[in-house]
């Protein structure tokens, strides 16, 4: 596989932040590349963008040259919890409100989502000042849409987490294991449950599985027709699906079954 690299944005603080820790700890060197700017570390670079990385095109992801897309990314919510999150992008839907395009999922890596997660439990468990956050997955939302294997790393929740440096710190180092990280042996994908996906969150960090693509229950049925895609686009081609049974909707469960099923894959429920 191509070497990984790590996205910041430019129109992103939070992501800005990621860079200034990137630059001023971890000495990486910066380096003028066209119209993009190089952080050159040990063993990975990260690209520093001027566009929002949500809306970036697949021929501006091609540029980058990598087998792996990290991103640095702000989190935000509503709950306004502090957060240190993984997820995979794509929309299950029409909605292409925050980049992608409509009911079309990204690549993604269950082993570079693995390896992130285990990033940010490490460095939240160390260091004081992130007492309190909440580290987890994400479902599968929002763009951009990647033919390349992509995972965002996000910290964030309330305006005053966002720039928060001790996350800023933990999403950097998470991003730099992630770009070392390899193709998971229990790689699956995961249906049902909240955004937050706390199951899947929890099966993981059991290490039962390693989630690529997750589909929350607040796109059923529109997003059942999009699992094809899911198992697909996971670099690990994984032919397992784990349910969240009790974070399905009983009018979908069955019919989630059945599809997957005709898809040849395999149904555990948890």
């Amino acid at each position: 596989m191509r070497r990984a690299a790590i996205l910041i944005s430019r129109s992103d603080p939070s992501s800005m932040l990621v860079r200034q820790y990137l630059v001023e700890s971890r000495g990486f060197e910066s380096l003028q590349v066209g119209d993009a700017e190089e952080l050159r570390g040990p063993g990975v670079s990260a690209y520093v963008v001027e566009k929002h990385h949500l809306y970036l095109s697949e021929h501006e992801l091609s540029r980058l040259n990598a087998g792996l897309i990290i991103v640095a990314s702000v989190h935000r919510s509503e709950s306004g919890e502090k957060s240190l999150t993984v997820h995979a992008t794509g929309n299950w839907s029409d909605d292409t409100s925050m980049g992608g395009k409509p009911r079309l999922l990204s690549h993604t890596m269950a082993g570079a989502i693995r390896t992130a997660l285990d990033a940010l439990v490490e460095e939240a468990g160390s260091n004081p000042r992130l007492d309190g956050w909440l580290v987890g997955l994400e479902a599968t939302h929002h763009g951009p849409y990647s033919p390349y294997p992509l995972i965002y790393v996000e910290y964030g929740g309330p305006p005053e987490a966002r720039m928060a440096p001790s996350a800023a710190e933990a999403v950097a180092e998470a991003c730099i294991k992630a770009a070392a990280s390899s193709p998971s042996q229990r790689a699956a994908i995961g249906v049902g449950g909240g955004h937050y996906a706390p199951t899947f969150t929890r099966l993981m960090l059991e290490r039962r599985y390693d989630l690529g693509h997750i589909l929350p229950k607040y796109v059923l049925p529109v997003g059942i027709g999009q699992l094809g895609q899911a198992l697909e686009k996971v670099v690990e081609r994984p032919r397992r699906a784990v349910l969240d049974w009790k974070g399905i909707p009983g009018a979908y469960r069955q019919e989630v079954a059945a599809f997957l099923r005709e898809l040849g894959c395999e149904v555990v429920k948890e």
